[in-house]
């Protein structure tokens, strides 16, 4: 896998997963995978845990899902949660790397990566190795991002282009689903379904994903050579916009679920 998150980083996911639109998604994910009791899954690039325990309670005491992070941090703060929601016999954690499943082949019911393969450059070895990893007959979702469908109010929309311009350098795959459906064919799998998640903010919360994100989002575009000045007079244009009628935000996600003939 590619970026490791440290100790901030996780404290940083956990609020932004809590927002209510990213609860919609993993609710979405989750029914358009379908995980049955009994199943064995693979959430792949985990992070703190949230679907890896929600998928571990559709399972049931029979299954098991197993979680892999390339970040110990990631790992140990998805631990703490299955241990607080008494599910540490269902969750199997542990560092691993989205292009090479320490896994044998055809062991998992379902495999799982949401908004991992954006930070994976050899994505193509990523989906062979999910495809290997995966029974005959199982289901493949995949969620992810075309940051070209971001679409935010701001008031100096060349400015705002240079500091999405710096985010989007973090990113070895910013602009992924349109190559999707032919990656995952590659990978000898037949896409089932495709569905777009929304993500829409019409007003300022600061519980919301977006504003969650403007802090990160300006830390990256200066650690990628946006002047400080310009990422923080950005910012603090987002952060003013708390008047009714004056915030605006909406991203797509892509859902993809692939089954192995």
């Amino acid at each position: 896998m590619a970026t490791a998150f440290g100790p901030s980083d996780v404290e940083r996911l956990e609020k932004v997963y809590a927002a209510p639109e990213i609860v919609e998604q993993r609710a979405r994910t989750r029914a358009a995978l379908g995980a049955r009791p009994g199943e064995r899954g693979l959430d792949v690039g985990c992070g703190p845990g949230l679907l890896a325990c929600e998928l571990a309670r559709e399972v049931g005491a029979a299954g098991r899902v197993v979680g892999i992070d390339a970040s110990p941090d990631m790992i140990e703060s998805a631990r703490a949660r299955a241990r607080r929601e008494g599910l540490e016999a269902r969750v199997e954690l542990s560092s691993g790397d989205a292009t090479r499943l320490d896994f044998p082949t055809e062991s998992f019911d379902f495999v799982v990566a949401v908004q991992v393969y954006l930070y994976v450059k050899e994505v193509e070895r990523a989906l062979t190795e999910g495809a290997r990893v995966l029974k005959r007959g199982g289901r493949y979702a995949i969620v992810d991002t075309d940051w070209d469908s971001c679409v935010w109010l701001t008031a100096d929309r060349d400015r705002h282009r240079r500091v999405m311009e710096g985010r989007l350098a973090e990113f070895a795959q910013p602009h992924l689903p349109p190559r999707l459906p032919g990656l995952i064919r590659a990978a000898g799998l037949r896409l089932a379904q495709a569905a777009v998640i929304p993500l829409l903010d019409v007003r300022h919360d600061p519980a919301s994903f977006s504003v969650g994100i403007i802090g990160p989002t300006r830390n990256l575009a200066v650690r990628h050579g946006v002047p400080r000045e310009e990422a923080e007079a950005w910012e603090a244009d987002l952060r003013g916009r708390t008047e009714e009628g004056r915030y605006f935000f909406s991203l797509n996600r892509f859902l993809f679920v692939a089954t192995k003939p």
